[in-house]
């Protein structure tokens, strides 16, 4: 039985590094070995990684090459912007350090390319952070119920996956107009959430994204707009071998509702397959007030089981010690930026857009 994997914690300036690390610091696989935030983050972030490493009893470190250098991590998991990814990961790659990274996990189809080069040349295991689309359990499922044919051949594609309103998440109409007149970039919720439906959709039709079509605007929320980003998708797919998909995506005012509505339907030659990804929760209601950190409005949404992010990062380190691809790969990275590109080209232009 080999020793636990040596792993790196970097940046906690956004994103999912908490549960991430988290993870990892739980996982029996693993052993946390150091902590770092780039010098360029904001103090909050690099409090965050400071009480990180406390919590794991190893050091923090502001550098993240001295970490590396003191500490010789076999694998990292990576929280930066998007367009600093492709060279840290083309120099892990170099030393042979595996990665999880956060999404996405490159600002566009050029950098996230570089990523896959730099993977295989290294031969080194790579995943990215839309855990939910493979790894909810009520997903992941259905997933093996189509792979394993209890559908026939898959025909149609048909989803839902809205966000509810949280104050963590959206911006306000302050730093809307402060984004607009810096000439800041916004990410809007097709980038942010739709990897969640494109990637359980690519597992379930088996093929490539062959055309897309996509309407979309900013309906619910006054602060996208003025930043330039949507809040609402519809999005149409046709894969390579056929299978056609319609998928609504996006962040919604409602609070009622369960941290994500996310309901996904297989249509195949031999049956028709329903997935609600609710099913992982159990609902709890309480005395959660509109002053609450999630702005819940008196419902939370426990998961039920091992939450996804726990199995993903699971799959990472398994992936290391069986010599194998996790099932989040950067291949899979390339046809979610290829994909999110073609919608926002669509959306921009009012036509379908193919993929090559």
């Amino acid at each position: 039985m080999r020793e636990p994997i040596r792993c790196a914690v970097i940046g906690f300036d956004y994103g999912h590094q908490s549960a991430f690390g988290t993870a990892l610091r739980d996982d029996a696989n693993a052993q946390v070995v150091g902590v770092v935030e780039t010098p360029d983050a904001p103090e909050e972030a690099r409090a965050r990684a400071r009480d990180f490493a406390e919590s794991c009893g190893v050091a923090y470190f502001d550098d993240p090459w001295a970490l590396m250098d003191a500490e010789a991590p076999e694998a990292v998991s990576l929280c930066l912007p998007p367009a600093r990814n492709p060279q840290v990961v083309a120099e892990m790659g170099a030393r042979g350090v595996h990665v999880l990274s956060e999404k996405p996990p490159a600002a566009d189809v050029a950098g996230t390319r570089a990523i896959v080069e730099a993977v295989r040349a290294n031969g080194i295991r790579f995943t990215f952070g839309f855990h939910a689309a493979r790894f909810a359990r009520p997903i992941a499922k259905a997933i093996g119920a189509v792979r394993g044919g209890r559908v026939g051949e898959v025909r149609i594609l048909n989803g839902t996956h809205l966000q509810v309103k949280g104050p963590r998440y959206t911006i306000s109409v302050e730093e809307a107009h402060r984004r607009k007149t810096a000439g800041e970039p916004s990410v809007g919720e097709l980038a942010n959430h739709g990897g969640y439906v494109f990637l359980a959709f690519s597992a379930y039709a088996g093929a490539p994204v062959r055309s897309v079509y996509c309407e979309q605007d900013a309906f619910f929320y006054e602060s996208y707009a003025i930043a330039g980003i949507e809040d609402l998708s519809v999005v149409s797919l046709e894969y390579a071998n056929g299978v056609v998909a319609t998928c609504v995506v996006g962040r919604t005012t409602t609070k009622s509702l369960p941290t994500t509505d996310v309901r996904h339907e297989v249509i195949g030659s031999g049956g028709v397959l329903h997935v609600n990804a609710i099913a992982e929760h159990i609902n709890v209601y309480g005395d959660f007030t509109d002053g609450d950190e999630f702005d819940r409005g008196g419902f939370d949404t426990p998961t039920f089981g091992p939450e996804s992010w726990r199995l993903y990062v699971d799959d990472f380190l398994r992936a290391i010690i069986d010599d194998r691809d996790p099932e989040l790969t950067a291949e899979d990275a390339l046809e979610f930026q290829r994909t999110l590109e073609a919608a926002y080209e669509s959306a921009a232009t009012g036509q379908v857009v193919e993929i090559e």
